[in-house]
């Protein structure tokens, strides 16, 4: 038996269908988002698992709030979420418009999950974001070589765009241990090119490493 779902003036589809439909590079990074809240790796969601993440994203967790997002999604009624359930919550969601509680979770989950070197998934929780986003506006704020690029919106993704050239982390760096980076070598023009920007990065990753950072 399988998971079905029927999509406006479509016929039911189900769970392979989807799968096909969707293909192997987009079932990973959802599967990568499962796995966020599959703690226990046991292939499906527990409400407790639920309640994690609803904390995490900072949303209300309470008993009834859980039991009404894990009922949205929890289409056998069995009292978690399997693979096959949120693959189709998230297909609902994404092409056919049909937004559940959960996966208005889903949504916040997904922003909160990034990709880093060789395609690995690195997640932070919003109020890392926010106190890593405050402390770069209140260290750096009077550089005036960081002027355009803060004040940092903390509810944004400037946290990772705005970072994305090297210069705040040269910067940053720097506060931390006053002349570890010589700033005659960074460029700090708007306009620098795609060399300029792995020069500043690389500055920046050897200079954590010789500080004593894990990069």
């Amino acid at each position: 038996g399988g998971v079905f779902f029927e999509r406006e003036n479509q016929s039911l589809m189900n769970v392979d269908d989807v799968k096909r439909e969707l293909g192997a590079a987009r079932l990973l990074e959802i599967e990568a988002i499962f796995k966020e809240y599959d703690t226990d790796n046991s292939k499906t969601i527990t409400p407790d698992e639920l309640r994690a993440i609803l904390v995490r994203i900072d949303e209300r967790a309470t008993p009834e709030r859980v039991e009404e997002i894990m009922a949205s999604a929890d289409l056998n009624a069995d009292g978690v979420v399997d693979w096959n359930e949120f693959l189709m919550m998230v297909y609902s969601s994404e092409k056919a418009g049909h937004e559940t509680s959960f996966a208005k979770v889903y949504r916040k989950v997904k922003a909160t999950v990034v990709r880093g070197v060789g395609d690995a998934q690195h997640s932070y929780t919003e109020e890392e974001r926010v106190s890593f986003s405050e402390h770069i506006n209140h260290v750096l704020g009077g550089d005036d070589d960081c002027a355009p690029y803060l004040p940092l919106d903390p509810h944004s993704e400037d946290l990772f765009t705005k970072l994305g050239d090297g210069v705040l982390l040269c910067k940053l760096i720097n506060d931390s241990k006053p002349n570890a980076i010589d700033e005659r070598a960074l460029c700090v023009r708007q306009d620098m090119s795609i060399f300029h920007k792995k020069q500043n990065l690389n500055l920046a990753i050897n200079s954590a490493t010789a500080i004593g950072c894990q990069v």
